[in-house]
C-alpha cells in the first residue's frame, strides 16, 4: 500500500476527528482524576465486578480502582497509535487503488470512534464505582449492558455501512 496515502488520510483531520480526539483524552484524564479526587474518601473494599444484572458482586481492595484508569490508558495509547496504520487493518472487501483512500478513513475513524466511546463507557463504570463504594449509588443499571452493547455495535454498523458504500 502507498505509505503517501496513508499519511495523508492520517493528516486530514475534519473538526469531528479532532473533536474525537479531545473528548477521548479527556475520557483518559477523567478516569485518573476520580481516582484523585475519591481516594480518601473510599472504603477499604470496592466493587470490582458487576452481574448481569449491573449490580456489584465481588469486591476489592481499594487499590483496584487503579485498574480501570490503567488500561484504559493502555487501550487509549494502542488505539491511537493502530489508526496511524490503516493499510495493516484486515478489510472484508478488496482495497484498490480508487477505495483506499476512502477504505481507509472510515476504519480509522470507526478505532478511534470506538477507542472514544471505550474510554467513556470506563469513565462511567468507574464513576459509578466510586459512587457504589460511596454508598451513594447500588448498581451499573439494569439498562448499562443494552447502552453499551447498543453503542459498539451501532457504531460497527455506522462503519460497515459507509465503508460498503464506499467499495
Amino acid at each position: 500500500m502507498n505509505q503517501n496515502i496513508s499519511s495523508r488520510v492520517q493528516k486530514d483531520k475534519s473538526s469531528f476527528e479532532r473533536t474525537l480526539r479531545i473528548v477521548s483524552i479527556v475520557g483518559v484524564v477523567f478516569l485518573f482524576f476520580l481516582v484523585v479526587v475519591y481516594w480518601s474518601q473510599l472504603p477499604d473494599s470496592i466493587p470490582i465486578h458487576y452481574n448481569a444484572a449491573g449490580k456489584p458482586d465481588s469486591w476489592s481492595g481499594k487499590w483496584s480502582l487503579l485498574i480501570m484508569p490503567t488500561v484504559g490508558l493502555v487501550l487509549y495509547i494502542g488505539l491511537s497509535i493502530l489508526t496511524g496504520f490503516p493499510h495493516l487493518y484486515n478489510f472484508p472487501w478488496k482495497i484498490t487503488e480508487i477505495n483506499k483512500e476512502r477504505q481507509f478513513h472510515l476504519a480509522q475513524m470507526l478505532v478511534l470512534s470506538i477507542k472514544t466511546e471505550i474510554v467513556w463507557i470506563f469513565g462511567y463504570i468507574q464513576w459509578q464505582t466510586v459512587q457504589i463504594a460511596l454508598g451513594k449509588a447500588n448498581g451499573l443499571g439494569a439498562s448499562f449492558k443494552f447502552i453499551f452493547l447498543g453503542i459498539i455495535f451501532g457504531t460497527i454498523g455506522i462503519y460497515i455501512m459507509k465503508a460498503l458504500k464506499a467499495r
